[in-house]
């Protein structure tokens, strides 16, 4: 057994994770079971981890929540930095999990301890970022406490602090990002709310919203996919059940509900559904609900491929060397440098030479248009063949529009457009 400070006595190992320890301890001071969460030594000698983890023990500490797990002491002395929780001996959500598929009252009280947690922490400016059955724990009094804030973002720091994430970087677990989360973007609670979604569908389905053997791709695929309805899996699931899951899963951050209203309406004090909605079985009715829940209705996401650049682009490229090809069909000599007429300069030749000229820069806007199609659309691929197929097109019709556009510059330099047009007139 190890003593911390004098005061914590470590008794057995409950956890291990990238950053640290948790143990179960006993308080000597006080004779009571607690949890230590230990920095592993070679992270504590990291000056940026001591201060996330001292910034997860302030950020903790000021949420004082039944469903919460509560911080008790916190120590930062080298060289084992330790935060004290209150222990929570009844496990984990994914032991439910494992029993899913749950029936809906079970999924709903188990949801409402958890909206209650996070709307108690999003009001604070906090959000978890790393929601998941294995951060909710079951208190010593049965209870349910959202834990393991180490991802935490504290959502009203000052300009002064230090951002714990940087932009573009991808924390939590892939199963349950959100797609703004998995893209990389900046996420916000509402990213809790997809979570909480994820979870929710599993407790009430028994399976993920989306699942595979690889996690980071099945993590990505939110991004542009919806989830198949939990009646998939689950036919005589609630209406409501399935309305309320559905609106958390939305990809639209704005469009999920927040924390405080899902409680609200696990709790009954708001309907889910109102009796005389008929659409009761696809989604949550905006009647009757707070204004604050709901956002204005986004555009409809997109997630087929757009044509219409691609088929201007090839009617553009089909003018442009119909005209260049009438050019030297009526006897315009063309070379690597530009273009040579007879000389001297008659009717027919400037009216030659300007078609090319003209031909050749619609070639060029054409070529430009399918290199930003070839482009958009290689993110937009579903398949890995077609993304590489795209990409490799849009480098090389890159280069071959950089030619045209010298090629055309050169050529327009050197007949002298002045002296075609003013030929014509």
């Amino acid at each position: 057994m190890t003593d911390l400070g004098g005061r914590y006595r470590l008794e057995a190992s409950i956890g291990r994770g990238g950053t640290g320890e948790v143990f179960r301890a006993r308080d000597l001071r006080l004779d009571r079971v607690v949890a230590v969460k230990l920095l592993h030594p070679w992270v504590a000698e990291d000056e940026d981890a001591r201060r996330r983890f001292r910034r997860e023990a302030t950020t903790l500490a000021q949420l004082r929540h039944p469903n919460i797990v509560q911080v008790l002491d916190f120590d930062e002395a080298l060289p084992a930095p330790f935060l004290v929780q209150e222990h929570c001996g009844g496990g984990t959500l994914v032991r439910s999990t494992q029993a899913a598929p749950l029936p809906w009252p079970e999924v709903a009280g188990i949801g409402l301890a958890i909206s209650r947690g996070l709307a108690h922490a999003h009001a604070a400016g906090v959000t978890h970022r790393d929601l998941k059955p294995g951060n909710v724990l079951y208190g010593d009094d049965g209870l349910l406490r959202v834990a393991d804030f180490g991802l935490a973002d504290v959502l009203r720091r000052e300009a002064t602090d230090v951002t714990l994430t940087g932009d573009g970087t991808r924390v939590g677990s892939p199963e349950y990002w959100a797609p703004e989360q998995a893209a990389g973007l900046d996420v916000t609670e509402r990213a809790d709310m997809y979570a909480l979604g994820c979870i929710l569908y599993e407790l009430a389905t028994g399976s993920l919203p989306f699942e595979g053997s690889d996690r980071v791709a099945t993590g990505m695929r939110r991004i542009h996919e919806d989830p198949p309805l939990p009646t998939a899996f689950v036919p005589d699931l609630p209406p409501e059940a399935e309305a309320l899951i559905m609106e958390l899963l939305q990809r639209a951050p704005e469009r999920r509900p927040r924390a405080e209203d899902v409680a609200r309406m696990l709790a009954g004090d708001v309907p889910i559904i109102p009796e005389d909605d008929e659409r009761a079985t696809t989604r949550i009715a905006l009647e009757d609900i707070p204004p604050t829940m709901l956002a204005p209705e986004p555009e409809p996401v997109r997630t087929g491929v757009r044509t219409g650049a691609l088929r201007f682009g090839v009617i553009l490229l089909a003018i442009g060397v119909l005209l260049a090809g009438v050019g030297v069909a009526t006897g315009v000599q063309l070379t690597h440098a530009g273009i040579v007429v007879d000389k001297p300069l008659g009717r027919t030749a400037a009216a030659a030479g300007l078609a090319v000229l003209v031909g050749a820069a619609a070639i060029c806007g054409a070529l430009a248009v399918l290199t930003l199609w070839f482009s958009r659309n290689r993110s937009r691929a579903q398949s890995r063949f077609v993304r590489n197929l795209l990409g490799l097109l849009a480098v090389l019709v890159a280069g071959l529009t950089s030619g045209t556009i010298v090629w055309t510059a050169n050529a327009w330099i050197t007949v002298g457009v002045s002296a075609l047009w003013g030929k014509l007139q």
